[in-house]
């Protein structure tokens, strides 16, 4: 069989991307590895591909969307990081901007100034909305292949969106929640901003399942905090005031340490719920204040992002699933 990059980098032990910078005497590789990969390429000899060599490289622009949770930007920065690892960078090129707000506006001016530094691919986190989508169609017709990241806008020309399974991972959550709870109990969705179809469809999932499992239609409520401390505070302080039978809180989205906060002043018991294995939500299950906690693999989304736009763009493998799905989990005190 005939050698070739992943074989390589199989037999070495090391990633595509370390055996790309090897064969294109790039830095950022240990004298030892260089060392390994170039003793095993001699071996199987393993000749280069040369079809582009003198090529402009492949630009491929990722917007990094702004959260007021550091943990969103640090896990998409990973994700950023671990592609770059598996990229062939003798021929792609990433092009990283960071968001300082939410606004359509600087979404647009973000993707307008990448489309005019000449970028063939995007990866990208938006709001889904008409404003939105018909920039990502104006992106499709200047030759821009948009893949989503976290949040989808499926009725744009986006080729491919990579997430979690919104609908299962809301519906996941109403189980356990439904585990500690009669259908007389009433109980809180707390959710951010419904535009984001992330937040949209969880809450959807949750609230099908939970007719499903022989609720009323009327045991919740549901509150838009658009992941706002003061907010999700004030709505969690209100519902216990309001409701004595409310058993159960579901926060769909940000923001957990107001929920904590606002059951501490409480001598109620609830279940909580909460979606991502954000550190407060790590150490609110570690004290017992979270009773479960619904993680997506946030870093996963990103890389696989990254690669599926060069696997298209630079080696011409078609996007034959327009949503690709991470691994959803359920995580416990006692895994901690």
């Amino acid at each position: 069989m005939k050698p070739t990059v992943r074989s390589i980098a199989a037999l070495a032990g090391v990633s595509r991307g370390t055996v790309s910078r090897v064969l294109n005497n790039q830095p950022d590789v240990s004298a030892e590895v260089r060392a390994r990969v170039l003793r095993i390429i001699e071996e199987t000899g393993y000749r280069k591909d040369t079809r582009f060599q003198g090529a402009e490289k492949i630009h491929i622009g990722v917007i990094v969307a702004h959260w007021q949770n550091e943990y969103f930007t640090n896990s998409t920065l990973r994700g950023i990081h671990l592609a770059e690892r598996e990229l062939n960078t003798a021929r792609i090129q990433l092009d990283v901007r960071r968001m300082n707000s939410r606004s359509d506006g600087e979404y647009i001016r973000v993707c307008e100034e990448l489309l005019e530094s000449g970028v063939r691919g995007l990866v990208l986190n938006a709001p889904d909305n008409i404003v939105i989508a018909a920039e990502i169609e104006r992106l499709s017709k200047a030759g821009v292949v948009v893949v989503t990241y976290n949040s989808d806008l499926p009725d744009s020309t986006r080729v491919c969106h990579v997430g979690q399974d919104l609908m299962k991972s809301g519906k996941i959550a109403a189980g356990l929640m439904a585990r500690s709870l009669s259908s007389k109990d009433r109980i809180l969705l707390i959710t951010g901003n419904m535009e984001f179809r992330s937040h949209r469809v969880r809450i959807d999932g949750f609230l099908e399942h939970l007719k499903t499992l022989g609720f009323p239609s009327d045991s919740y409520d549901l509150k838009e905090c658009y992941e706002q401390y003061e907010l999700t505070y004030d709505a969690v302080r209100q519902a216990v005031d309001a409701f004595p039978n409310l058993r159960g809180i579901y926060m769909g989205t940000e923001h957990v340490k107001a929920c904590v906060d606002a059951l501490a002043k409480t001598r109620r018991r609830m279940t909580v719920v909460v979606n991502d294995l954000t550190p407060v939500a790590r150490h609110a299950l570690k004290i017992g204040a979270v009773d479960f906690v619904v993680e997506q693999d946030f870093t996963a989304q990103v890389r696989q992002a990254i690669l599926l736009l060069q696997k298209h763009l630079l080696y011409g493998q078609t996007v034959r699933r327009p949503i690709v799905h991470v691994q959803t989990s359920i995580v416990t005190r006692e895994l901690l």
